[in-house]
C-alpha cells in the first residue's frame, strides 16, 4: 500500500486529507442532524467547519486551472464556489453585513455548491459517455484514474453519471424546499439531507482507492469530494430543525 501511495506522494497526500475530513464530516452531521439542540451557523466549531473544509478544495481547483480550453472555464466555477464558501462565512462571523444573501448562506450555499457539483460531474459524464480523453492539470492521475475499473460501479454505472443524477437530485430538492409547498419542505431538506449523506460516503469509498488502490488522484474527483462535504455541511441544519419539528 505504500508503494501504491508513493507513486504519487503530493496529491495522495491531498486525498488523504480530504478522506479524513469526509469522514469526519459524515460522522458529525449524523450525530448533529439527530441531536435535540439546534444547530448555530453564525458561531460555534460546526460553522467553522465550512471555511475550514472549503480550503480543501482550493488546490484542486488552482491545478484544474492550469488547464487549457472549456475545462478552465469548468474549473474556475468550482474555484470560484469554493471561495465563496470560505468568504461568506467569514462575513458572517464578523456581522459587518446584513445582507440576505451572507445572512441565509447555508441556503444559497446548497444551490450555488451543487450547480458546482454539476458542472464537475457533467464533464466526467462528458468524458465516459464520448471516450474523449480527460483533461487534467499539472498533477496528472486523471486519466489513471478514470480508465480504472472503479471508475464503473456494481459493472455497469459510471461513477460520473452517478453523480451527475445526485446533483440534479439535490437540485430538484432545494427547489421544492424553497419554492413548493408547505406539505412538502420538511421532506425535501430531508432529501437534500439523505442524498449528501449517501454521497459522501461514496465519495469516502472513492477517495480511498485514489491514493491506496490506485495510485493515483483526480482532482476533478477530490472537487466534487470537497463539494459534498460543503453540500452535507450546510444542508446539516435544516435537516436537524426538520427532525425536531417531526419529533414534536
Amino acid at each position: 500500500m505504500i508503494d501504491i501511495f508513493l507513486r504519487s506522494p503530493l496529491p495522495n497526500t491531498l486525498a488523504v486529507i480530504v478522506l479524513v475530513a469526509l469522514i469526519f464530516t459524515w460522522f458529525i452531521s449524523i450525530v448533529r442532524g439527530m441531536g435535540e439542540n439546534s444547530i448555530e451557523v453564525d458561531q460555534g466549531w460546526f460553522a467553522k467547519l465550512l471555511p475550514a473544509f472549503s480550503v480543501l478544495g482550493i488546490p484542486a481547483a488552482i491545478d484544474l486551472l492550469q488547464t487549457k480550453g472549456a475545462t478552465t472555464f469548468y474549473a474556475a466555477i468550482v474555484f470560484l464556489v469554493f471561495l465563496l464558501n470560505i468568504g461568506m462565512p467569514i462575513l458572517i462571523f464578523s456581522r459587518r453585513t446584513s445582507h440576505p444573501l451572507v445572512q441565509d448562506w447555508y441556503k444559497w450555499s446548497i444551490l450555488i455548491s451543487a450547480i458546482g457539483g454539476l458542472v464537475v460531474a457533467g464533464y466526467l459524464t462528458f468524458v465516459e459517455s464520448t471516450g474523449a480523453a480527460i483533461v487534467c492539470g499539472p498533477s496528472q492521475g486523471c486519466e489513471a484514474v478514470q480508465n480504472s475499473k472503479y471508475a464503473i460501479l456494481f459493472g455497469f454505472l459510471p461513477v460520473g453519471i452517478l453523480g451527475l443524477a445526485g446533483y440534479i437530485g439535490i437540485l430538484a430538492a432545494w427547489v421544492i424546499w424553497q419554492f413548493g409547498p408547505a406539505s412538502l419542505t420538511r421532506l425535501a431538506s430531508l432529501s437534500i439531507w439523505g442524498m449528501c449523506v449517501f454521497g459522501v460516503l461514496l465519495s469516502i469509498y472513492l477517495t480511498f482507492l485514489e491514493p491506496f488502490v490506485i495510485g493515483a488522484t483526480c482532482m476533478w474527483c477530490i472537487s466534487s469530494a470537497v463539494l459534498m462535504i460543503i453540500l452535507l455541511l450546510v444542508s446539516t441544519p435544516a435537516a436537524q430543525e426538520a427532525l425536531a419539528i417531526t419529533d414534536e
